[in-house]
């Protein structure tokens, strides 16, 4: 009897291992749908505080081409591919105490401040040198620069050039998750101003989308975690599951045959 119990207990272990639709499958309608009067998700959107370390890319132009070239000598002209170098040594970096250095304008402190407030700041700065109708000033982040880890299939450090980026495409630009993946407990570790933070999101539920931390910001560390079935070993396609499964049981009933036969039973 313990023969055949041991047995059944392997085969359900293995069983319980493997990796089911539900577990894979992104947006689904698991819960209540957050929609509005017209069957649209409202996306939360907030504006991004800047951080230590940031990347400004700060644009000066003016009618005054002789003034003008004093705030932008550092741009070459011509056609230079873009780079994460590049965007570096052209770009206004935030320091450690939360500056950023301009050229004639000196330190401008930046931390904790949207690009708007950032804006307002430097143009009220430059209108010590231009009329206001002869001064263009664009202030934006050198795009989203996030890390992604664990179950991705292409880990690592990636930029997408864009002023807001969500979840998925900072997952698709890694080229997804792999079939062990945990896809509704995705780690999202974030700089903030206090400190760093670790938040979860569940990226199997369509009602991510309303989530506040849809959207990746500078610096994220996105945590993709492995499920049980890695562990185990256990393969993540039906065919290569039912291999498995069939290769257990023939061990497990030759083991019980040869443990019979040595016993004389």
């Amino acid at each position: 009897m313990k023969k055949y119990l041991l047995l059944l207990v392997s085969i359900v272990t293995l069983l319980s291992s493997c990796v089911s639709t539900k577990e894979l499958t992104y947006l689904q309608d698991k819960s209540e749908s957050q929609l509005d009067s017209l069957g649209f998700s409202q996306l939360e959107r907030t504006d991004y505080l800047i951080q230590i370390n940031d990347i400004l890319n700060i644009d000066i132009k003016s009618f005054d081409e002789k003034a003008s070239f004093i705030f932008n000598a550092y741009v070459e002209k011509g056609s230079v591919q873009i780079n994460d170098a590049i965007i570096y040594i052209r770009g206004n970096s935030v320091d450690n105490h939360g500056d950023i250095e301009l050229p004639v304008i000196g330190t401008v402190h930046v931390e904790g401040l949207t690009l708007r407030e950032t804006k307002a700041i430097i143009e009220k700065e430059l209108y010590r040198y231009f009329k206001k109708d002869a001064v263009f000033l664009k202030v934006q982040l050198a795009g989203v620069r996030y890390s992604i880890v664990g179950e991705i299939n292409r880990p690592g450090k990636y930029v997408i050039y864009q002023n807001q980026v969500n979840i998925f495409e900072a997952i698709a630009n890694a080229g997804d998750i792999t079939m062990v993946g945990t896809r509704d407990k995705v780690q999202i570790i974030r700089q903030m101003p206090d400190g760093v933070k670790i938040f979860e999101i569940d990226l199997t539920d369509r009602n991510v989308i309303n989530s506040p931390y849809y959207f990746v910001q500078p610096s994220d560390v996105i945590n993709i975690q492995p499920m049980r079935a890695k562990s185990w070993g256990i393969g993540t396609q039906g065919f290569t599951t039912l291999i498995s499964i069939l290769t257990l049981v023939s061990t497990t009933l030759l083991i019980i045959v040869n443990v019979n036969q040595l016993s004389g039973k």
